[in-house]
């Protein structure tokens, strides 16, 4: 069969994450008629060649590694696993490939942005019906501080639009460098973390056992393997799903929090989170959801 497809997984080339994914698709290829091609940004303009063509309108472009070449309308899906600082590259392919049709992205720019801001989650995971803490929006932290009398287990500050704070605290004197409109959040003690990942309404659970905040943890707790949950409430696989669907996530990985009285709270998404961990340490098959899905369907999304 011919290789009319091409499934582009764009990752570092030490990001073991994506490993698993990259061999199954390359296993099935042959079979499916799709080629694989792995993509590091930083490469881009060395070892791998990325050339851009403008005809009548219409953006069109090549891109070669280790003498395999995908041309952009023979793209058909995308794992993209993007670089913090982005590498000149991997901007120029991100431009590009925005210029094509249909195509699958899991993890893509697009998804990333649709669940940038705190606010976006919070009324996503609430109307979902996750269990959220609540929160009081203000302009001065003066004024947002005469919330934490009334939530009575502390409270969490951070900008409006941005990530939450790991952990409690974010005092007054911290809060003040901030630039306005601020975000007050209710800290809700919990038992354990758990990270859900959800590949196009697959779920995958794992309790992990650290605290909250990653600036506490030690480099033992960093890497204390995860526990598989077998069983996730109905309730909460209900919600995950319509979450997903509101913000129209093939892919997504939610972190929650699990109080004493076994209720499971919304912490924060993230539309490129990483499954490696979690597969690794609980034998869950995440892999082998993901590797079909970016191999065998385009995105109406």
């Amino acid at each position: 069969m011919a290789e009319d497809r091409v499934v582009l997984v764009v990752a570092a080339n030490d990001d073991v994450g994506v490993d698993r994914v990259e061999r199954l698709l390359r296993l099935q290829a042959p079979h499916e008629g799709y080629q694989v091609m792995r993509v590091d940004p930083k490469d881009i303009g060395d070892l791998t060649s990325l050339d851009a063509h403008i005809r009548d309108g219409e953006v069109s472009f090549e891109l070669t590694v280790q003498g395999q070449t995908a041309d952009s309308d023979r793209i058909h899906s995308v794992l993209w696993r993007p670089q913090n600082p982005a590498p000149e590259g991997q901007t120029q392919l991100e431009a590009l490939l925005r210029t094509c049709k249909d195509i699958l992205w899991i993890g893509g720019p697009e998804a990333q942005f649709r669940i940038a801001s705190q606010a976006v989650q919070l009324v996503a995971a609430a109307k979902a019906g996750l269990a959220t803490p609540h929160v009081a929006v203000g302009i001065h932290p003066h004024v947002l501080a005469r919330f934490e009398p009334a939530f009575k287990s502390g409270v969490r500050f951070t900008k409006w639009g941005e990530p939450l704070r790991p952990g409690p605290g974010g005092g007054l004197d911290e809060t003040l460098a901030l630039e306005p409109t601020l975000v007050c959040v209710e800290h809700t003690p919990f038992d354990y973390r758990v990270r859900l990942v959800d590949v196009d309404g697959h779920l995958f659970a794992a309790k992990v056992p650290t605290p909250f905040s990653s600036f506490s943890m030690t480099e033992e707790e960093k890497l204390a393997p995860m526990e598989a949950i077998a069983a996730i409430p109905t309730e909460v696989q209900t919600a995950a799903h319509l979450f997903a669907a509101q913000l129209g996530l093939p892919y997504m990985v939610l972190d929650l929090a699990v109080t004493p009285d076994g209720l499971w709270w919304f912490q924060q998404a993230d539309a490129a989170g990483d499954f490696w961990k979690l597969e690794l340490d609980t034998g869950q098959p995440v892999s082998r959801f993901l590797a079909p899905l970016l191999a065998g369907r385009r995105s109406t999304r």
